[in-house]
């Protein structure tokens, strides 16, 4: 059975160990507070979106995937923040609600000229009785209508309803993110992880190289984000449509249903999977699979969430599952990216997403204003940046007052914090030497025997000398 090693970090969110890396995925602090500060917030998506409508992401490693939630948060946060419920008379009679969320029914904007504004896309067009409570439809009732625009058009909401300038403004944007990862049962799981509180560290039976992760149980709690509830609903969706082998799947639900693992696990997502695994969806066509997904998730997301969901739900946000070697999947990927988050293991575990020509690679799929944003400090993965025609920097985190992670780019304007003497220096040194993997296929062993080599044989100063003589120039 497929094992998993769970840990609630510091903020709620959920780590992991992987005993074949010796590793854990995430930091104790928090694995949601890591892709925040690490990823997100430093990639300056709110300025980016001022002057683009669609924005691609290539996300390395997904693993549980909180680099991807905590960019649809951060989106959302921005873009949605000022949502109001402007006729909460409606809402003062669970009939009305129920009756309004029933079926597949969506709250779709009713223009003055009959003609609903939307992209190319599934959409139901509602018809409105006397009520003002849409009403219900078959699958049958989806299409595609064009985009059709006016300016001066005035929107009226079915279910009563009004949608603040912020809310749908956010409905504007395109977001296409490509998830890489070698696990394909982790990344189907991805969706089903919950935030926990402090009370939950109660759960955390470390029976797992306990010594990497001890210090936090002594750690204060701190929940400094948390992630809006219709994401990780809107992942399982467009999970199941992309694998759709995974309905019915006894290995998925072996692990769901397991005692060891369901604190760790959203009791509402398990529920959702749970009726979609009880259904006979093997002879529906992929457009009922949808739509039976949609009227599940309208029964578990409040009534406030249920226009964000239907954002992440739509073709505006395009999720693209990738399961295999990520050196493999971006030879044959012939898109280019405006952000890359690059989160693989360490290069001492993992070197072979680390190397010259894996950056190299990456070169080729980033865009002329894109960025690629990592964790490592490390001079080596500098180098091989630079290296690869690259200009890199680093990410500074305000709170704790350090540099917390690396950007590279091809537009250096984009770079906030350069690297210091200090930084060249060991680039320069010993420490700096890259790691190499010229066709892009070798195992992580050879990777590491050839860099070992290569420094041995180096003529190149070693690191502990450089530190010890820049320590003696400058006076530190």
């Amino acid at each position: 059975m497929y094992k998993l090693y769970p840990y609630f970090t510091n903020d709620g969110s959920v780590g992991l160990f992987s005993p074949e890396a010796d590793d854990i995925y995430h930091s104790t602090y928090g694995a949601l507070t890591e892709a925040y500060e690490k990823f997100v917030l430093p990639a300056n998506v709110k300025y980016f979106l001022k002057n683009n409508s669609q924005i691609k992401i290539l996300d390395i490693c997904y693993g549980i995937g909180y680099n991807t939630k905590s960019f649809l948060n951060y989106f959302l946060e921005k873009f949605f923040s000022n949502f109001e419920i402007k006729n909460e008379k409606i809402f003062n009679n669970k009939a009305n609600i129920d009756k309004i969320y029933s079926n597949n029914i969506y709250n779709r904007e009713i223009y003055t000229d009959n003609i609903e504004k939307n992209s190319e896309t599934l959409i139901n067009i509602d018809t409105i009785d006397n009520d003002n409570v849409l009403c219900e439809h078959s699958i049958n009732s989806f299409q595609k209508i064009p985009i059709n625009p006016h300016l001066n058009n005035e929107a009226l909401y079915s279910n009563n309803l009004a949608c603040e300038k912020s809310l749908c403004s956010g409905q504007k944007y395109k977001i296409f993110i490509k998830a890489l990862d070698n696990d394909k049962t982790l990344l189907i799981l991805s969706p089903f992880f919950r935030q926990g509180n402090e009370d939950d560290k109660k759960y955390n039976n470390l029976n797992f190289n306990y010594e990497k992760i001890s210090k936090l149980l002594n750690n204060k709690f701190e929940a400094k984000y948390k992630l809006n509830p219709a994401i990780n609903f809107a992942l399982l969706y467009k999970i199941c449509n992309k694998l759709p082998e995974i309905i019915g799947n006894s290995e998925i639900s072996n692990i769901l249903d397991s005692n060891e693992y369901k604190p760790f696990f959203d009791s509402e997502i398990m529920a959702c999977f749970k009726k979609i695994n009880e259904s006979d969806v093997s002879e529906y066509p992929q457009e009922a699979i949808s739509s039976f997904l949609h009227n599940i998730y309208y029964n578990h997301i409040s009534t406030s969430y249920k226009i964000v969901l239907e954002y992440l739900i739509s073709d505006n946000f395009i999720f693209e599952p990738v399961i295999g070697d990520a050196r493999t999947s971006l030879i044959n990927d012939k898109d280019t990216y405006n952000l890359i988050f690059l989160d693989a293991f360490t290069p001492a575990k993992c070197p072979c997403l680390w190397t010259l020509e894996f950056f190299k690679l990456l070169y080729e799929h980033l865009s002329e204003d894109g960025m690629i944003l990592t964790y490592s400090n490390s001079a080596s993965i500098r180098n091989a940046m630079l290296n690869a025609g690259f200009y890199a920097g680093k990410i500074y985190n305000n709170e704790f007052n350090k540099f917390t992670g690396t950007i590279a780019v091809k537009n250096k304007s984009l770079i906030k914090f350069e690297l210091s003497e200090y930084d060249l220096g060991l680039i320069n040194s010993k420490a700096g030497i890259f790691y190499r993997d010229k066709n892009l296929n070798l195992s992580n062993g050879e990777i590491l025997a050839s860099h070992k080599s290569e420094v041995e044989k180096s003529c190149k100063m070693s690191s502990s000398r450089f530190i010890k003589e820049f320590k003696k120039k400058n006076c530190l």
